[in-house]
Formats: structure tokens, C-alpha cells, sequence
């Protein structure tokens, strides 16, 4: 039975702000065991925006950056569904939840049930009251600075908000707020604005007593002027609601910055819960806008440690450590989270298993390995090299590339006479096996370096080895995949299906791929599938849909109108670069026409003359033609 919530206390009037799901979330706060964040009892209920906002184990990975320690007090407002309370009263602090929602009270109350240290206030923040003023070593603001101008903000505007908030942070204390950024990428490339639903409107400009976002130069103007003069800016991805990686503000001033930021965030927008009016390459944007110097200004959304004091802004956040990085959509034991961190023996990977009390590295046949520090290897992905050849349509290049990883993988592998314990990824008739560790050796862990192509991210392990042949058909599935969600013009016909892709691609790598190899492969992906992710059903029907889909498919959605204008683009380019050619050819064909109209003025010469010697000849023969008729007539007389 689920212990009793303690009592909301209430310090002012409720708001009847809602999105709806309250109800749902407060039956399952009661029914499950483990409310924790990220619990597969919570991440199961999830079934579209609302209840991913409030379940999703992606909610942790945005505080992971924050240092919070079981001496602090934390002041969580605009506390929600008690995402961030439950978050900070598990790290051991004691937190104070201001909520304004009635109903959300009692969700934040319900989910952090039976923890001792956790108090729930309902109402508006100049509510707390002077006995709670300058106590709180950490004030949350997730989400709530962009209402301070509306009705459920109380109107006061982000000024008067920012002074209750700091009034109630203790000497050495600090605020960190989290909000998207109004000239975010995501913005730029036709997102819907995330409070108001349409595209381009904080590019724009908002309106009175609408929900209002601010850029970074203005986010940190607004800060100081609050006294919060000193800030640690970190960036979340693809947003602060649902991130997979925060990247802190150094990486981006490192001379590989543009290739690291690139490969840690990968997608820096996701279309799972909006799509964009436009369609583009979001990743060749960022890489253009990063390598321009703009990363900070243009990322989603902004994450702030802010307060008065350096020392303390710097204790809540390891300052060697450039990137957060959490892999989403997984079953809670599969969980981990890693950091890269710029330690004195160079750039460090270090790992951490969420699930620190699971039984076992094994799982049937699939194991995961925590490697728990290894050196980080600069240097740039295959993906990220079969992505620039994708775009320049360099068909030539790709395949040239894929074979470099062929032969990687050939130079590891083993012949096996036979398999004592079959598994989808090796099964019986496997007669060239990679080692364990190779499962998730795709073209996206090879780094290229000086001294060829190094595997690295070797966190997946399959029991006896993986069958060569699956191995390739997975990685080539990958590269594939990541070349059509890449949203660029490929050197490939558009009516092309993603198998007969992988299957081409295959053969000019030298490994034949038919329909029962890219079958049993499905089989083996979709066991795999099953046993990583929480929610496996949404990513086994990709797996199988997308087997049969073409860039051609995509005519018959929404977006058709852009992909036909794409489409037309890219015909026109092939169009104008066809010109040289086409022109070199016309003027051979001219020089031709030129040389047989010299010609035949020639002949025609030759015809003239030849007709008038030909007269002379007929006159000639008419004269002695005459001449000999009158001989003949002279004879008779």
C-alpha cells in the first residue's frame, strides 16, 4: 500500500492552470511502488506529451550538472507534477515545493509520499512568508520565469518575480533556472513556439501578458539587474523538458568544439511531439551556426546556475566537466549517465549506472558492461563523415568509406565451427562471429584517427560474440538511417526503400544482403529492442515500417509541398550542373554544322562547275553533232 501523503499547505489562492492529465498522474501515483523518477512503473503510463512531460526519465538528465547535497534546503517553485522535488529529496535534501495548481499540489504530494524532509506549499510565491526569506541554498525555476508576465504569474513581470526569488536564496545560496531560448535553433527552423503553438512568434515578438522567453544576452541582463551577477551557463538538449546531453559553455570555446558539441548532441531538435514548418537538416544548421561562432546563442534552451557569490555558483557545478550525456528511452537497468570531463591526463569519459543495485551485468543473452573511466578519443565519427559525403552526393565517397569499417570489422573477426548457446545475434549456422563487445559496432563509434579507425563506446555486450553478417546489416541500417534522418538530398534514386538501400550499400561493400538476411536481422534487432527500452512497442513498429519506406514516401505527408520543392531544387541543380556539358556538346555539334556547311558550299562549287563543263561538252557534242549530219547529207548528194 502506498504510504500517506504528508498534508498541502496552503499560502495563498490557487491558480486553475492544468494540461489535463492531473487525474491520471494522481491513480498512478497511488498504484505504483516506485515513484521515482525514471521508474519503469511511471515510464510505462506514458502515451503522448502531457503524460511524457511528467514521466519521462529524460526529466532527471537536466539536473544531473547541479550539485545538491543532503545539507541543502531547496526551494522548488513552479514545482509541477514534483519532478525536481522528488529529484532533489532523493540526493538527501530537504525541499520546499510552492506549487500554484491545487490539483499539482497534491500530484507533488502524492509522488514524494512517505520521504521525510519534503513540505508542499500551494499558491503564489509572495505566499511563503518572511520566516522562509533567505534560507534556501538552492531556488529551483524551472519552466515559470516565462509566465511572470501573465495572469498565472501574477502579472508582475520577470523583474518583480526574480526579487521574490532572490529574496528567499540564503547568503552562498543559489537560483538555477532552466527556460527555452526565444532565438533557439529549434525556432529558427519553424518549430511551434512551445507555450503559444505557432512558428517564429518569439522571433517575432511577444505580446502583452503572454508567456515570454528571452536570448542569452537578454536572460543575463535580466539576471544581474536581479543581483545574480554570477552565472554557470549550460545548454540542454534537445530541450531543458525532455534532454538526452547538457553541454557546458567551455566545450564550445574548444578548437574540436564544433565536432564534439556535434557528436554528443547529434539531432539538436526532436520531432517526437512537434514538427517544424520547414524542413531541413538540423544537424548541418547547428554544425554551420557553431562553426560561425553562435552555438550559446542559437542552443534550444538555457539552464543557469546564477547567484552572488563565485565560490558558490562554482560548488554546484564540476567545473572540469563539458558534457552530460544520458541515453534516452531505456529500461531503468539499462540506464546510464556519462560525463566528459577535461581532467589533467586529458579528455575523460566517465560512466555511471543508474540502476546501482541491479542483479547482474546479464540479461538472457545481452549484457552491459560499466566501464566506469576511459580516455575520450578526439576525432571525428564515420557518421559524421557519411553524413558530409551524404550531402555533397558523393555516392563514391560513402561506399569508400563503408569499407574502411568493413575491413575494421573483418580484421576482428574469428571463424566458429559451432554455437554452444545460440541467440538472435548469433545464431546457430554463424560461421564468422565478432567478440562480445562488438554488438554496437557501428560507423557512428568508429572515430577516425591518425592511426586509423578506433571502436570505441563498447557498452553493449552479446554473450559468445555476434554474427559478422548481422553485425554489418545493423551498422549499415544505422548509417542508412542516419543519412535519411538527416533530411539532405542523397545520391540515390528517391523511390528507394531502406532495405534495397541497406542491401546496395551491403553489395558494394562486399557483403551480399537478401530479404532473409535482412529478416533474420529484423528478428534479431526487434529481441533486442524488447529487452533494452521501456516502451519497445512504438520502436519495433518503426523497426518494421521503415523497412519499406522511401524519401518518396514522404511526398504523401504534410510536408509534401517542401519535400517537392526540395525535390525540385535538387533537379534544378542537377539541371545546372548538366550546362557545361550540355554547352561543350553544342558548340562541338556547331563546330560540326560549320565544317559540313564548308563542305557542302564546297560540293556545291564542285556542282557548279562540274555542270558547266558538262554544258561545254553537250555544246561541243551538239556542234559536232551538226557538223556530221552535214557531212552525211554532203555524201548523199
Amino acid at each position: 500500500m502506498s504510504p500517506e501523503p504528508r498534508p498541502v499547505i496552503s499560502i495563498g489562492e490557487s491558480l486553475p492552470y492544468t494540461d489535463g492529465a492531473e487525474a491520471e498522474l494522481l491513480a498512478l501515483f497511488r498504484a505504483v511502488e516506485d515513484r521515482r523518477v525514471g521508474s519503469d512503473e511511471l515510464a510505462a503510463a506514458i502515451r503522448d506529451w502531457p503524460t511524457a512531460y511528467h514521466l519521462a526519465p529524460e526529466r532527471a538528465v537536466l539536473l544531473a550538472p547541479v550539485i545538491i547535497s543532503p545539507d541543502d534546503h531547496v526551494l522548488d517553485v513552479g514545482a509541477g507534477s514534483g519532478v525536481n522535488t522528488r529529484i532533489c529529496a532523493d540526493r538527501g535534501a530537504a525541499v520546499t515545493a510552492v506549487e500554484g495548481s491545487a490539483a499539482r499540489a497534491e500530484l507533488i504530494a502524492q509522488r514524494c509520499a512517505g520521504l521525510e524532509g519534503v513540505d508542499v506549499l500551494c499558491g503564489p510565491l509572495d505566499g511563503l512568508g518572511a520566516d522562509r526569506s533567505g534560507v534556501y541554498d538552492v531556488v529551483l525555476l524551472v519552466g515559470v520565469l516565462e509566465y511572470a508576465g501573465t495572469s498565472h504569474g501574477g502579472r508582475g513581470g520577470p523583474a518583480a518575480f526574480l526579487s521574490l526569488v532572490v529574496d528567499a536564496v540564503a547568503p552562498g545560496g543559489v537560483v538555477v533556472l532552466a527556460i527555452e531560448n526565444r532565438l533557439g535553433l529549434k525556432y529558427l527552423l519553424g518549430f511551434p513556439e512551445d507555450h503559444l503553438g505557432l512558428p517564429w512568434v518569439g522571433w517575432e515578438g511577444y505580446g502583452d501578458g503572454e508567456p515570454t522567453t528571452w536570448s542569452r544576452r537578454e536572460l543575463a541582463q535580466m539576471l544581474a539587474d536581479s543581483g545574480l551577477t554570477v552565472q554557470k551557463w549550460l545548454y540542454p538538449f534537445p530541450d531543458y523538458k525532455l534532454p538526452t546531453a547538457v553541454l557546458a559553455e567551455e566545450i564550445y570555446d574548444r578548437a574540436d568544439g564544433v565536432e564534439m558539441v556535434d557528436q554528443i548532441v547529434g539531432h539538436p531538435t526532436s520531432t517526437e511531439y512537434a514538427r517544424p514548418v520547414l524542413v531541413a537538416d538540423d544537424r548541418a544548421a547547428h554544425r554551420t551556426l557553431l562553426t560561425a561562432g553562435l552555438g550559446p546563442d542559437i542552443a534550444n534552451s538555457f539552464l543557469v546556475v546564477a547567484g552572488r557569490d563565485a565560490d558558490a555558483v562554482a560548488k554546484r557545478v564540476d567545473q572540469q566537466v563539458l558534457a552530460w550525456r544520458a541515453a534516452p528511452d531505456r529500461r531503468h537497468r539499462w540506464r546510464q549517465q556519462a560525463v566528459v570531463a577535461n581532467l589533467d591526463q586529458g579528455l575523460t569519459v566517465r560512466r555511471r549506472l543508474v540502476a546501482e543495485d541491479r542483479a547482474g551485468d546479464f540479461e538472457g543473452w545481452l549484457g552491459q558492461v560499466e566501464v566506469a573511466e576511459e580516455a575520450y578519443v578526439s576525432g571525428r565519427n564515420l557518421e559524421q563523415c557519411l553524413l558530409d559525403r551524404a550531402r555533397d552526393g558523393d555516392a563514391d565517397g560513402i561506399v569508400e568509406l563503408l569499407r574502411e569499417w568493413r575491413a575494421a570489422l573483418a580484421a576482428h573477426e574469428s571463424p566458429i565451427d559451432s554455437v554452444s548457446a545460440p541467440h538472435p545475434y548469433l545464431p546457430a549456422d554463424a560461421v564468422q562471429a565478432l567478440p562480445p563487445d562488438w554488438l554496437d559496432a557501428g560507423p557512428d563509434n568508429f572515430v577516425v584517427t591518425d592511426d586509423g579507425l578506433k571502436f570505441v563506446d563498447r557498452e553493449w555486450v552479446a554473450a559468445g560474440g555476434v554474427d559478422a553478417r548481422l553485425a554489418v546489416v545493423r551498422g549499415l541500417w544505422k548509417a542508412v538511417s542516419a543519412m535519411l534522418s538527416a533530411r539532405c538530398h542523397l545520391p540515390w534514386p528517391v523511390t528507394w526503400s531502406n532495405d534495397r538501400l541497406v542491401a546496395h550499400l551491403g553489395g558494394q561493400i562486399g557483403q551480399d544482403i537478401d530479404d532473409a538476411l535482412l529478416e533474420r536481422w529484423r528478428q534479431a534487432e526487434e529481441d533486442l529492442i524488447r529487452r533494452i527500452y521501456r516502451q519497445p512497442a512504438v520502436r519495433l513498429a518503426e523497426l518494421h515500417d521503415a523497412g519499406s519506406r522511401s524519401r518518396m514516401d514522404l511526398l504523401g505527408s504534410p510536408l509534401a509541398p517542401y519535400r517537392r520543392m526540395e525535390h525540385l531544387v535538387h533537379r534544378q541543380q542537377d539541371l545546372i550542373a548538366e550546362l557545361p556539358q550540355m554547352a561543350a556538346n553544342l558548340e562541338q555539334t556547331q563546330a560540326r554544322l560549320a565544317q559540313v556547311e564548308a563542305e557542302l558550299a564546297q560540293n556545291q562549287q564542285e556542282l557548279v562547275m562540274t555542270r558547266a563543263r558538262l554544258a561545254r561538252v553537250a555544246w561541243r557534242e551538239r556542234i559536232h553533232n551538226k557538223i556530221g549530219g552535214l557531212i552525211r547529207r554532203s555524201y548523199r548528194r
